[in-house]
């Protein structure tokens, strides 16, 4: 979905953002490091393409604890190991 197709829903970004960034918490919590998108959907019932653009955003809260998001094989976001 594109910028101007969202647009014309009038998105209230930071209400989706704070719920990611409150799933992620959780997940974090519950000692997983690698997250699916799937996994977010089930936990948020989100739709797939509002989760990806809003993760895009850069806005959401991600604790260290969680090092990989991926959408099946692709990584969406992940840090970068220094060893």
């Amino acid at each position: 979905m594109d910028e101007k197709n969202l647009n014309k829903y009038e998105i209230t970004w930071e209400r989706y953002e704070k719920a990611l960034s409150n799933v992620l918490k959780n997940l974090a919590d519950r000692g997983m490091e690698e997250i699916t998108i799937e996994e977010l959907w089930i936990e948020t019932s989100l739709p797939k393409d509002l989760i990806l653009e809003t993760l895009k955003r850069g806005n959401v809260n991600i604790p260290e604890e969680i090092k990989l998001i991926t959408d099946k094989e692709t990584v969406i976001w992940g840090t970068k190991q220094n060893d």
